[in-house]
């Protein structure tokens, strides 16, 4: 099966534990509220209550993490992504072997799509890259393409706004070069 049709499987298995058991167990989670905070309950079966709720919060920020964790992309996904993106495009990817955490690796990888979405849209090249390199304290991405025109971050595109906030969320810097070669972005990530 390709790997686009297994992502919109986990997407489509994600979008229904939260809309179905994820949303019941939050129902449930109010009514037990309700009933717990009944003047007449007998102070016994309040304690009670209130330790099975606790259990309920419990489960159901459990499966708020393994919802988040089917749903999330990793640098991996970028291999079947890319393509689809930026038909014609030479591809360029040299992926780290381990990033840590994965919310940090989702972060990472949306932050190259939105790249490369700009790049379908805006890039006159046929090449686009992805470069890693790895610290002791950050990671340094290198992406970009051979395009000749020219964009600067202070531009108001969605597009960049869009990759500047990945990267401030991330607590990380970005610097956009372009020249003769295309354009490049330059990103330094901390470790956490």
């Amino acid at each position: 099966m390709p790997k686009r049709e297994d992502q919109n499987e986990r997407l489509e298995l994600a979008r229904r534990l939260h809309d179905g058991p994820a949303q019941k167990l939050i129902a449930l989670g109010y009514r037990l509220d309700t009933v717990i905070g009944e003047s007449t309950l007998n102070p016994i079966h309040r304690s009670e209550l209130r330790e099975i709720r606790l259990d309920l919060i419990d489960v159901t920020e459990d499966l708020r993490d393994e919802l988040y964790l089917i749903s999330a992309l990793n640098l991996t996904s970028l291999r079947g992504e890319l393509p689809e993106i930026l038909p014609g495009f030479t591809i360029e990817l040299d992926l780290p072997i381990d990033v840590a955490k994965p919310e940090i690796e989702n972060s990472l990888a949306i932050l190259i799509l939105e790249i490369a979405r700009n790049a379908a849209k805006h890039s006159t090249g046929k090449r686009f890259w992805v470069y890693f390199e790895s610290s002791v304290n950050s990671f340094q991405l290198r992406v970009g393409d051979d395009g000749n025109r020219a964009i600067s971050m202070k531009e108001r595109s969605l597009g960049l706004k869009l990759i500047n906030a990945q990267v401030q969320t991330l607590g990380g810097e970005i610097e956009l070069r372009s020249g003769s070669f295309g354009n490049e972005y330059r990103i330094e990530i901390p470790r956490r």
